[in-house]
């Protein structure tokens, strides 16, 4: 499929009448481009470390950014545990800014990232806990403690287009982000003997800016289709007390891929997010209730868009107290990759809520996470083959 920016004509040179050329794609035109150039070391402690601002090399289109996030232990004797939202939470806080210092991805934890990402359907396997480069040491042997992940950062949202990356040339107006480490209270339940070391480094994806022609000087289009379409990521915290709740979300104006809830208690924990959860619970968007799901069938049908079948908070299992509406299943079996069509347009017009009734006692903590997409001139249309 491609958008409808994607076919694009070039001018008849010809004589009058003479159809017009038909302008190959971007990508025959352009080229791949892995750049590593960010890397710091230190070591994890009782304060959080704000590390110094990564600014994306200026080569072309920015596609997506990945961290890499590795921690190593040694001497250990103690029997480390990790808190349930670790090691992720090692990133205290992610930001991914415009060139006009704008927040476009964040400000989230590193947790809330890779929930983010894990549901985004943004490549085959999103789940980083999946990943060979995941680990987590527990225990008392003498590395316990020690932990690596990799977060891919989407900037692009749809790779086959593609869609959303972001025009990077000009050094002197850039790009940034900004992350800060987290403390060993917000990592470890049980921290180990000595603090661990810590290596974070950042590698960005682009796409050089294209030739305008191919390899056979075929002319191309030269730049990504439906330019100008970012993908945004922002969330909301709400106070509620257990029992009835009817309560209008802050919603974000775009059109949405995923709306994502995590219910915590007072002491900010996922451990009774699934018995808390609203069973059932209405998703009401002006007049409409379009989704009124039983806890039970919410779980079913992330199973089916997602294929996370695994055992809760294990690797291919879904995250305690989370669940999530994707807006992303048009296409394909498993959500992502999909042709836009069913995204939910928001406007500030548009009231968004939700209904039900939260299980336990006290206080407890609603976060709503926003992914969405403001279209390209603010015309959906933009977003899709027509």
């Amino acid at each position: 499929m491609t958008t409808s920016t994607a076919a694009q004509q070039a001018p008849d040179k010809g004589k009058a009448g003479k159809a017009p050329v038909m302008l190959r794609p971007f990508f025959p035109g352009s080229l791949d481009l892995e750049t590593r150039t960010y890397q710091k070391t230190g070591t994890l402690s009782a304060s959080q470390t704000p590390l110094d601002t990564f600014y994306p090399k200026t080569n072309g289109f920015l596609a997506d950014l990945f961290v890499e996030f590795s921690a190593v232990a040694a001497g250990n004797a103690a029997a480390v545990a990790f808190k349930e939202d670790a090691p992720e939470i090692s990133i205290a806080n992610f930001q991914l800014s415009d060139t006009g210092g704008q927040p476009i991805l964040g400000p989230m934890t590193g947790w809330e990232l890779k929930t983010f990402v894990k549901h985004g359907g943004f490549s085959f396997s999103d789940d980083p806990r999946q990943s060979q480069t995941y680990s987590a040491v527990t225990g008392g042997g003498a590395t316990g403690g020690s932990f690596s992940y990799i977060l891919h950062i989407p900037v692009q949202f749809v790779r086959r287009e593609p869609l959303g990356p972001l025009p990077n040339t000009n050094s002197n107006s850039a790009y940034a982000v900004d992350m800060t480490v987290g403390t060993l209270t917000q990592i470890y339940s049980t921290a180990p003997t000595n603090a661990p070391t810590y290596t974070v480094k950042i590698w960005q994806d682009s796409y050089r800016q294209s030739s305008g022609k191919d390899a056979q000087g075929n002319a191309t289009v030269t730049s990504p289709p439906g330019l100008g379409a970012v993908l945004y990521l922002r969330r909301n915290t709400m106070e509620l007390a257990a029992g009835n709740i009817d309560e209008e979300l802050s919603q974000q104006e775009g059109s949405y891929r995923t709306l994502h809830f995590v219910l915590r208690d007072s002491l900010d924990s996922r451990a009774t997010g699934d018995t808390d959860w609203p069973d059932p619970m209405q998703v009401y968007f002006n007049n409409d209730v379009p989704y009124d799901r039983t806890k039970s069938r919410w779980i079913r049908q992330m199973e089916r868009d997602y294929g996370y079948i695994n055992t809760v908070e294990t690797p291919g299992g879904r995250d305690r107290g989370h669940f999530v509406l994707p807006f992303i299943v048009d296409n394909s079996l498993k959500a992502g990759s999909e042709d836009r069509y069913r995204y939910l347009s928001v406007s500030a017009a548009d009231t968004l809520g939700v209904r039900g009734t939260i299980g336990g006692a006290g206080t407890h903590k609603l976060t709503t996470m926003y992914q969405f997409v403001r279209p390209p001139g603010g015309n959906i249309k933009g977003l899709t083959a027509r």
